[in-house]
């Protein structure tokens, strides 16, 4: 008996299975098969294959959408080029290609966004295996009830996995927000990911043990230990049932309603957390359109977004965040400075600031946005009024450019701010004077707070969002929101902890936006304290 364990929780749950070892050919590096214009040819035929095959994936799953824009993007189609300008093969070009953009992407600090570097793996992948002419399916020959285990599981593997049959996953690669984990989440099937050391310790056909909540991994458990995981697993169904019946539940404080939205990043993760159950969309992150493009996404584009995004919404919120950028997370068509300290600089609102044109097209289309649903506006990173006002003020000149142009928008769009700094903690008064809503972020709330970086290991352990400290900040923006009349919520990871939600309940807070896979436990939760 073996037992590895991961830091990342990826899906609740507990499987136990025999393991899927996922075999996949390896592709060999190739000298070029011909000139540079053949090569070029071959790269070209292997990206029409591409498009095609993803346009029809994207017609059964929106995640195939940002792929579609990937594998179009200039960038990746000039770092080819290039490549194989240089002597390589057309193959080896769309690696080191890959390579490149990898590591722009990892390099970010935002878990969502640095995770964004898979779809880039897969999409390579695709290329690759259209040169090459490899197009069979690893999975062939699963079992009912097997654990799958592979170094990384893409978007375009589980187009080709059969759930239904699946009773856990188990990658050495990944974050909490891979794909896999979003399906696994979504379907309520247990998962491990970042397990290092998985694919030297399993073979194909070993007994596993998955427990998802704790990271843990066991391979071939002896009796007693099977025994335990056996019982584990049978109550850890009948708290889902609990969970999932609550999920759908509308949660009230005696006559006062509490909403439970819910955090996503793109189209189709606004549609899956509704379909689950969230009271709407407390933080739509609107960067993923701008990491995902060789250039600024335009005007139409954003609009499309967001104005699906509020379709999927139907009556109910969606918060889209403004470009939330800078620093710690680049864009690569838009140079920032090298900076000592980029959690303390040029970030957020002070990008869309400076960048004025750029923001208006954000606000313009947001704005757009709003006849195709109840779509409020929120701007991050606020640490004065001034900043506020003038965001406001440009929120304003939009409305008016686009009545002059006869183009529709809702009459009322509400504006808020994320509660971010410990400087728009201390102004929340002035700020609740000038806005309709706060979001509290306690991500970076708790990172600025406890001058400790939220990524940095050696004081992790003072990034606490229960440190006294960050839970009086919370509580002050939550009093500062009740006495002004202003709707007060909080987005950060902390709002989807299930053994905190009684500690903001008691500290005032009556709405959250959480994780998708969160909202029903968080129902749940809320409804074991309101009911005492």
């Amino acid at each position: 008996m073996k037992r590895l364990t991961a830091t990342v929780r990826a899906s609740e749950g507990i499987a136990i299975g025999r393991a899927f070892v996922v075999e996949r050919g390896e592709v060999v590096a190739e000298p070029p098969q011909g000139s540079v214009e053949q090569e070029q040819q071959r790269f070209e035929e292997a990206l029409r294959s591409s498009v095609e095959q993803i346009d029809a994936l994207t017609a059964v799953n929106d995640v195939f959408a940002a792929h579609l824009e990937m594998v179009q993007d200039d960038m990746l189609r000039e770092s080819v080029e290039a490549y194989i300008g240089d002597g390589a093969s057309a193959t080896e070009a769309v690696r080191r290609a890959c390579d490149d953009i990898v590591a722009m992407f990892e390099g970010l600090d935002d878990e969502y966004l640095r995770e964004r570097a898979d779809d880039v793996k897969d999409v390579c992948s695709r290329l690759v295996a259209n040169l090459v002419g490899d197009v069979r399916n690893p999975f062939e020959g699963l079992r009912d009830g097997d654990i799958i285990v592979d170094n990384l599981l893409t978007p375009s593997d589980m187009a080709l996995v059969a759930l239904d049959k699946v009773a856990g996953f188990v990658t050495r690669e990944g974050g909490a927000t891979a794909h896999v984990c979003i399906i696994a989440r979504n379907h309520s099937i247990a998962a491990v990911v970042g397990l290092h050391e998985v694919l030297d310790c399993v073979k194909q056909g070993d007994l596993l043990v998955v427990d998802g909540g704790e990271g843990v991994v066991i391979v071939e458990p002896d009796e007693q230990t099977l025994a335990e995981y056996r019982m584990r697993r049978d109550r850890y169904a009948e708290v889902r049932e609990r969970e999932s019946a609550s999920s759908h539940e509308r949660i009230y404080d005696g006559e006062r309603f509490i909403p439970v939205m819910a955090n996503a990043g793109n189209v189709d993760e606004v549609r899956r957390a509704i379909s689950l159950g969230a009271d709407g969309i407390g933080l739509f992150r609107s960067e993923f359109l701008y990491m995902e493009s060789a250039e600024e996404p335009s005007e139409e584009q954003q609009y499309e977004a967001y104005a699906a995004a509020a379709a999927a919404c139907g009556e109910l919120p969606l918060t889209i965040r403004t470009l939330d950028v800078g620093g710690d997370k680049a864009i690569s068509w838009l140079p920032f400075p090298k900076e000592d300290n980029p959690f303390l600089g040029w970030r957020a609102i002070r990008v869309s600031l400076e960048l004025r044109d750029m923001f208006r097209r954000q606000l313009r289309a947001i704005l757009r946005a709003s006849t195709a649903g109840r779509v409020r506006v929120m701007f991050p990173m606020i640490t004065s009024v001034e900043e506020l006002r003038e965001a406001k003020l440009l929120l304003d000149e939009c409305r008016v450019e686009l009545d002059m142009q006869g183009i529709p928008f809702a009459e009322k769009v509400e504006v808020g701010v994320m509660i971010e700094t410990p400087a728009a903690v201390f102004i929340a008064p002035a700020l609740a004077a000038e806005c309709d809503f706060f979001s509290i972020g306690t991500n970076d709330l708790t990172q600025y707070v406890m001058a400790a970086d939220r990524g940095n290991a050696k004081v992790a352990s003072l990034c606490d969002p229960y440190a006294a400290a960050v839970v009086e900040a919370v509580r002050q923006t939550i009093v500062a929101a009740e006495q002004s009349d202003t709707e007060c919520c909080m987005c950060g990871e902390f709002a989807s902890d299930s053994a905190a939600t009684q500690l903001l309940i008691d500290c005032g807070l009556r709405e959250f936006s959480v994780n998708i896979s969160s909202v029903g436990k968080i129902k749940h939760r809320l409804q074991e304290i309101l009911s005492k």
